[in-house]
Formats: C-alpha cells, sequence, structure tokens
C-alpha cells in the first residue's frame, strides 16, 4: 500500500483547511477520509481525483514522483492569492471577509437567503465606504 497520508495532511493545511474541511469539499464522511489521512485505506481513482483538485495537487505529488507543482491549476493558484491576502487582514476585516465569502457561498448554490445575505453585505460595504460628513446628512 502506497503511503499518501502524511502529504494529504501537509497540502490541506498549506491551503488552510482542517482534515474534516478536506471530507466536506469532497463530499465524503470525516472517517472516510480519515482513513485515507491515516493511511488505512487507499481511495479510488476517482476519490483521487477529487481529492487532488479539492488539495491543489496531482498524484504524483501524493505518490511521491514529483514535488508540488507551483499552481497546479489557475484555481489553485487563486485559493493560495486569496489565502496569502487573509493572512495579512486584521480582525475585523477578516469577519467582514467572511460574510462576503459565506454570501458567494450561498448565492452560488441558489438560496434566497444567501441573496439577503449577500445584499445585506454589499449594504454594509457600500455603508462603510461612504464618507462621514455623508451619513449624517442621510
Amino acid at each position: 500500500m502506497v503511503r499518501i497520508g502524511e502529504k494529504l495532511r501537509q497540502r490541506a493545511r498549506a491551503l488552510g483547511f482542517s482534515d474534516a474541511e478536506v471530507a466536506r469539499r469532497l463530499d465524503l464522511s470525516p472517517s472516510r477520509y480519515g482513513h485515507y489521512v491515516k493511511d488505512t485505506r487507499e481511495p479510488d481513482f476517482l476519490t483521487l481525483e477529487r481529492i487532488c483538485r479539492v488539495l491543489d495537487t496531482t498524484p504524483n505529488y501524493l505518490f511521491g514522483f514529483e514535488g508540488l507543482p507551483k499552481a497546479a491549476t489557475e484555481e489553485g493558484a487563486l485559493r493560495r492569492e486569496i489565502f496569502e491576502t487573509l493572512l495579512s487582514m486584521e480582525k475585523g476585516d477578516l469577519c467582514t471577509a467572511r460574510r462576503v465569502v459565506q454570501a458567494l457561498a450561498q448565492t452560488r448554490d441558489g438560496a434566497a437567503s444567501g441573496q439577503a445575505a449577500e445584499k445585506r453585505t454589499q449594504s454594509e460595504m457600500r455603508r462603510r465606504e461612504k464618507p462621514k460628513g455623508e451619513e449624517a446628512e442621510n
């Protein structure tokens, strides 16, 4: 059996994901994904492909045939850029970023509550952008 568990955990941590978050993104139970991380089971080919997409890596990296590509996909590069930006943000801005990301995710899923949350977030962002004198006039 090939041991990929440590590399799975390293990639997840590099992207800021817990094992539970990776399992959620893969639509797997945490215990099933946990078997892969603990090297007690191996994923089938289709699951391995999904794991590579979520963790922005390649099977060759996981199996030790090559080093990690700088940007395996354009999406992975975007994820890294966003993550690096988040690391430099202060707590208040992080809270706003979280609300924006949650609103985007809910909107993508077509949830009506997500659309309302997005509108609230946009309204809040517009309020913060107004100069102080302009707020007094309204």
